[in-house]
């Protein structure tokens, strides 16, 4: 007795769990793409940006460095501008800024929260359709007078495609999460360190 089951047959035997996941990878491919963009629009030019910024610091034109913040489209123009001209109280301009940076890295972190339950849930997913699957290859093989371990290895690879396809959309969900994450907190943790030396140059300034 021969069998001839084609990469199609293999696909549709997947059943819902394969239909959810690839609605999960087209969703969180699109996602990925979309983080993607916002970030290289939001730091765009930024160490150009940093490294002006710290020249004019050096040169103490408060005004300057104000024209070059409204010149910048990114989030960091922002975060300094609340530095330069936030309250005269060093500590109430100093939260003023740090508010600027959560505020930059909570848009930052859009999506994330997504992100990261598609990649914790889609092995499950996968697994729970390997599991039906498997279940259903010896049913099939207690139903087949006869037949022989064919049936169940038939099954078998075909409850396997979960599996792997829960793994196609968790690894590049991790990875992504894990990246976007990554960029976040050095994006914060930089703008934290330039915002301290604003408050520090304005408060030699006032001395």
């Amino acid at each position: 007795m021969g069998f001839n089951v084609g990469i199609k047959d293999i696909i549709l035997s997947g059943g819902v769990p394969l239909l959810v996941m690839v609605l999960l990878s087209i969703y969180s491919i699109a996602l990925i793409w979309e983080r993607w963009r916002f970030f290289k629009r939001s730091t765009a030019e930024l160490k150009e940006f940093l490294g002006r910024l710290r020249r004019i610091r050096e040169g103490g034109d408060l005004a300057e460095a104000v024209t070059l913040c409204r010149s910048h489209k990114g989030p960091a123009s922002s975060i300094v501008m609340a530095s330069l001209s936030g309250p005269t109280n060093r500590e109430e301009r100093r939260r003023c800024a740090q508010r600027a940076i959560d505020r930059a890295a909570a848009g930052m972190q859009r999506g994330m929260p997504t992100l990261g339950t598609i990649a914790s849930t889609a092995p499950f997913i996968g697994l729970f359709g390997t599991v039906v699957g498997v279940m259903r290859a010896f049913k099939d093989l207690a139903g087949a007078a006869g037949a022989g371990p064919g049936v169940v290895a038939i099954g078998i690879s075909e409850a396997l495609v979960c599996t792997a396809a829960g793994l196609f959309v968790a690894i590049p969900a991790v990875a992504a999460y894990n990246y976007f994450n990554n960029r976040t907190q050095r994006f914060a943790e930089e703008m934290s360190w330039v915002s301290e030396e604003i408050l520090e140059s304005l408060s030699e300034k006032t001395k």
